[in-house]
Order: C-alpha cells, then structure tokens, then sequence
C-alpha cells in the first residue's frame, strides 16, 4: 500500500481534484515502476486521495491549534464598507461603516 501523504498535501495546496490527483499519482507510480501490469497492489484512486487529504488536514489541524497561542488577539480591516441600519429620529437610516474582522 503507497502512502500518499506528501503527494496529497501538494495537490491539495494547488486544487487538483480527487479524480486528477488520482491519476496523476498513479502515473507517476507507473512511470516510476511501483505500478506494472502484473503488479496492480498500489494503484491510487480518488477515495485513497480523499481519505489521505481528509488525514492531512486532520493532523494540521491539530498542530496549529497546539501551536495556537490564545493571548494573541488581532483585528483586521479590508476596507470593505457596510451598510448597517441604525434608528435616528424614528427613522431607519443607513450609516456606512468600516467593516472590522476579529
């Protein structure tokens, strides 16, 4: 069985699909020798990729929340505007705001 784990994070970081990755992966694996036509045990298909990514996101997962330091805190500005509706008066009234992410 072929682990793919190195394979997976690459092509996830670049967006390939589960279907392409598999056989881009298993291509490789022929043109290397692991795959012939006798020896079809590590041949790669879209589920294999699907589980490696969900393993590999799994596990970064978790290194950045153990990595995490909870007394950073940061706020961010886009500069996108939004449209909030405030009460002035009895009336609606649309201010426009500073969008701010926490």
């Amino acid at each position: 069985m072929t682990k793919v784990l190195a394979a997976v994070r690459t092509l996830d970081r670049f967006g390939i699909s589960d279907r392409a990755s598999a056989a881009i992966v298993s291509a490789v694996l022929q043109d290397v020798g692991i795959i012939s036509e006798s020896n079809v045990l590590n041949v790669v298909d879209r589920n294999k990729i699907r589980r490696g990514r969900t393993k590999a996101r799994t596990t970064l997962l978790s290194q950045v929340i153990k990595d995490y330091d909870h007394d950073q805190f940061g706020s961010y500005f886009d500069g996108r505007k939004d449209r909030t509706l405030s009460m002035e008066d009895n009336r609606r009234k649309v201010i426009i705001e500073e969008h701010i992410s926490f």
